[in-house]
């Protein structure tokens, strides 16, 4: 059995990237994860692959767990999860292979009992809850023991080494992350014996040499600088060797998460890399993320200072330092829900690495911010976390991922192109409350364009707008999703007027995906007598409120074609 191929992602113009699967396809994802506990049963999974196809879902998120494939030391058991594998190939969906192994949302939880009931082979990290208090040992395995990250190295190569003879060929499994949110909470870093004993000795030769590096490449996040602002002076990295963690980096809860981030992202490299040597498939890790206020270690999100989030984890504070020392990860995502999604976008997008969100909010608010994602920062998935619970008639991902469904050839084709897309989203709001989505106003080509949500009447509360911009050709845009109008002007020095040459509403060809067909012309009142290219809400179609005459038409397919033009005093 030859395996000369495996899904990867390869670079494009204008600093974009791709997914392909092994034969070189290019694959869109519209991605979701499941429910900690629902890729744990191939028959309870039978009535979830529905209602993951019912909402338009092509690329299902899955755990792994170090406890179910090695309940013995050295014994795999892989029974469940290759039926898990064939239920999703039946309903002719790809999945990402969650490793739950030393840790998931910082906790050791998913370790086998013969890891949990010998602390003394497989260390434990400890805390302290205040400063002066005696340590307490925690359910979380020590990043910093060699014990440790050899025995979740050896079940993950064992899961690797399976994965390939059950699904080489076949390409079901075409990505793995690599652990869970890892970082330890309740404490800013490892108070146990062997973790002080790392941290007060001298700082290792690669953390100076790479860091120095980094920082004279000029490579490094604001955010780290600020924590520890020696870390902006390459000079004075390059001199300051041969001392511990606080002596170096200062004594503070920065330091502390740096250590933390150091020893996890060497520890996760190890056990990608292990896995990596058996099949090669694209690897990441993914982060829980910091928040500016401060919130209880149990809320499964959010908190403001180290050991508040998991410290040492991959939050935007350190995202350097997993991309420095865990090589083997082609990117490091981040888990958003309870933070602003856009400065998460630029955050992640460090070093221009690709946008990859395993998790975020399942609701309307995070469905619509998918837009913004894919055409302003090229994301290649945005995972709703839970949508397996959620009813398929009701779910925003219905109607989302089968918008996308139908235009991803599009999207794929711009992205190879190096063709300019622009994203945007207006939320829902309240009657009687302000609206807070603004107009978005972006440049593309020899244009302005100026997107707003569509105008309502007769009193009538707006709906949710949202959508992607394509420019197709200099003077041609492909307009997709609902609720919203655009104005064109020409940026030409010389243009005194710009109008509306064209304006279809489109639809895609059956098993042709980069090809239109017009569904009819929309001009007059449609298109606010040329001032505007309108995407009319789809389906229902727009409420008049008290206003007598219907000027404007439902949506039919969130698909329209617009070209432009412009004249000057010279013609």
């Amino acid at each position: 059995m030859k395996f000369d191929m495996v899904p990867r992602l390869v670079n494009l113009p204008a600093n974009r990237h791709q997914f392909v699967l092994a034969d070189g396809t290019p694959f869109f994802l519209r991605a979701a994860e499941l429910q900690n506990s629902s890729f744990s049963s191939a028959e309870y999974m039978s009535k979830i692959w529905p209602i993951l196809t019912a909402q338009n879902v092509n690329l299902v998120f899955g755990p792994a767990a170090w406890e179910d494939i090695e309940p013995e030391e050295g014994k795999f058991d892989f029974e469940e999860l290759d039926k898990l594998i064939a239920g999703a190939r039946k309903h002719e969906l790809k999945l990402v292979i969650l490793w739950f192994g030393a840790w998931k949302n910082g906790m050791s939880n998913y370790v086998p009992s013969w890891v949990k009931r010998d602390p003394k082979r497989f260390p434990r990290s400890r805390v302290q809850p205040s400063p002066g208090s005696t340590s307490r040992m925690v359910e979380v395995l020590s990043p910093c023991s060699k014990s440790n990250v050899n025995a979740d190295s050896k079940a993950f190569e064992a899961l690797m080494d399976h994965l390939k003879l059950v699904d080489g060929e076949q390409g079901t499994v075409v990505i793995v992350q690599v652990e869970n949110e890892v970082g330890l909470l309740g404490d800013s870093r490892d108070r146990s014996s062997t973790a002080n004993a790392i941290f007060d000795s001298p700082v290792p030769e690669e953390v100076m040499s790479k860091l120095c590096q980094a920082a004279a490449e000029g490579s490094l996040r604001d955010l780290l600088k600020e924590n520890i602002p020696c870390l902006g002076d390459a000079m004075w990295l390059s001199q300051s060797k041969g001392k511990s963690w606080s002596e170096t980096f200062g004594v503070s809860v920065y330091t502390d998460e740096l250590f933390m981030a150091y020893h996890y992202a060497k520890y996760i490299n190890q056990v990608a890399s292990a896995g990596q040597k058996k099949y090669n498939l694209p690897m990441f890790t993914n982060g829980w993320l910091r928040t500016s206020n401060s919130v209880p270690s149990s809320t499964a999100g959010g908190g403001a200072y180290p050991g508040e989030y998991p410290s040492g984890g991959p939050a935007d504070s350190v995202i350097d330092i997993y991309q420095l020392f865990a090589p083997s990860l082609q990117f490091v995502s981040p888990d958003i829900y309870l933070v602003d999604y856009v400065e998460i976008f630029k955050a992640y997008k460090h070093n221009n690495q690709p946008l990859f969100v395993p998790e975020h909010r399942r609701d309307e608010y995070g469905a619509l911010r998918i837009w913004q994602a894919i055409g302003d920062y090229d994301a290649l998935a945005m995972g709703p976390f839970g949508i397996d619970t959620l009813d398929p008639l009701t779910s925003p991902w219905t109607k989302h991922y089968g918008l996308l469904s139908k235009v991803e050839g599009f999207i794929l084709e711009a992205w190879q192109k190096g063709s300019l897309v622009t994203g945007f989203y207006f939320d829902r709001f309240d009657v009687g409350h302000t609206d807070l989505s603004t107009p978005k106003e972006v440049d593309m080509g020899d244009w302005h364009l100026k997107i707003e949500r569509a105008a309502t009447f007769g009193g009538a509360h707006p709906e949710p707008g949202y959508g992607l911009i394509i420019q197709r050709s200099d003077d041609s845009f492909l307009l997709i999703g609902e609720g919203y109008m655009v104005n064109f002007q020409s940026l030409k020095a010389d243009a005194v007027f710009t109008g509306i040459l064209e304006f279809d509403e489109m639809e895609t060809v059956k098993g042709q995906p980069n090809e239109l067909r017009k569904i009819r012309r929309l001009n007059g009142d449609e298109i606010k007598s040329g001032q505007a290219a309108v995407m009319p809400t789809l389906g229902g179609g727009p409420s008049y409120g008290d206003f007598p005459i219907a000027i404007t038409i439902p949506g039919e397919t969130g698909l329209a074609l617009c070209t432009v033009y412009s004249l000057s005093d010279s013609l």
